[in-house]
């Protein structure tokens, strides 16, 4: 319970004994050290953006990442609205979207010390600003127009403004790390406006970085209902369905997002990983290879298929993985590792567990 499937560590066995073995050997191969201190925690955050009531964005966004009141690094989202940050410690961050076209975001997420591989999902809606008054009105068919993109005040004029009021109240608390205090603004938006879609998807959201995945499964499940056709709502109750063991479930939700979003990296990465999971190792090359394609800078889905060759004991194929990761991602935070990994492979030392 509680092991996110979002990390490419994900151990696909399920005895004690067996998951020791794999920890074991992965702490041995990832970091070619004698022990594991909290200093060598490298976590990620992986995230998926996309606009309100709409699809992915037109453009990629810039995305920041910030811990203890200071910016550490950015990048931009893939075509699919995917981005991550990788090689982090054990600590508060602070996810950052402030684009001219939104409204600015600030999402807290934690890596918490005492998971074997943390990582941490972050779903971001983008909020359209309001527009100015334009000086002169627009032609009707004007180029660049997005027609899924709907104006804030247009949306939350939909509920009663004391719903609006606390479900603002939830956001700037989220924004100061108060987990506790968001919660309850949520709450209160929804029991004033219960079909108040944003309020539920950040209750889910809260809910799951508390490992409340009760709440949280409730929360986004009522978010699918209110709104069908977004995909990250299922990829959200499918990676919840993956944390707590119920592969069933997770495969259920996960087919409905990708038959939504079949072209989203995070979507064929979360299949990739369940069907690991599940010994399905020629679909897991599949689904990760598809990924890759999809977004090639995905360090964990690389990472993960290298996994999946030492598992099936193709060594040239895990090295040669390598050389492509080295190759795509010179400047990741696991190239020190992976260069020593593929050292190891060519010449002959890294064993692969019974």
């Amino acid at each position: 319970m509680g092991t996110s499937p979002f990390s490419f560590l994900r151990c696909p066995v399920s005895t004690p004994q067996a998951r020791l073995r794999f920890f074991v050997y992965w702490v041995t191969f990832l970091s070619l050290v004698a022990s594991v201190s909290a200093q060598q925690i490298e976590g990620s955050i992986i995230g998926h953006i996309r606009v309100l009531r709409g699809d992915t964005p037109s453009e990629r966004v810039m995305v920041s990442l910030e811990v203890r009141g200071a910016p550490m690094e950015s990048t931009y989202c893939d075509s699919s609205g995917t981005f991550g940050f990788h090689g982090l410690g054990p600590n508060p961050y602070y996810v950052l979207v402030d684009d001219e076209k939104y409204e600015p975001v600030r999402k807290l997420a934690v890596i918490d010390p005492t998971m074997m591989s943390p990582s941490v999902f972050v779903d971001i809606i983008l909020i359209p600003k309001k527009k100015t008054q334009p000086d002169s009105t627009p032609s009707a068919d004007a180029k660049g127009a997005n027609p899924s993109m709907i104006d804030v005040h247009e949306y939350t004029s939909r509920f009663p403004k004391k719903a609006v009021k606390e479900f603002d109240k939830g956001l700037s608390a989220d924004a100061e790390g108060k987990r506790d205090d968001a919660i309850r603004h949520y709450q209160k938006a929804v029991e004033i406006a219960p079909d108040f879609y944003l309020a539920h998807n950040n209750l889910g959201t809260d809910y799951q970085s508390k490992s409340d995945f009760p709440n949280a499964l409730r929360e986004f499940e009522r978010v699918v209902q209110l709104n069908q056709s977004d995909a990250a709502g299922y990829f959200n109750l499918s990676n919840i369905y993956m944390m707590t063991g119920r592969p069933t479930y997770a495969q259920q939700y996960l087919d409905e997002g990708l038959r939504r979003q079949p072209d989203s990296a995070l979507g064929q990465f979360l299949l990739g990983s369940l069907d690991l999971q599940l010994k399905k190792l020629p679909q897991a090359e599949v689904a990760l290879l598809r990924a890759i394609e999809l977004s090639p800078t995905m360090a964990q889905a690389r990472l993960q298929l290298v996994n999946l060759f030492l598992q099936e004991g193709r060594k040239d194929a895990a090295a040669s993985q390598l050389h492509d990761f080295l190759a795509k991602l010179p400047d990741s935070p696991f190239t020190p590792q992976a260069k020593q990994v593929l050292q190891k492979l060519e010449n002959g030392k890294a064993a692969v567990p019974n």
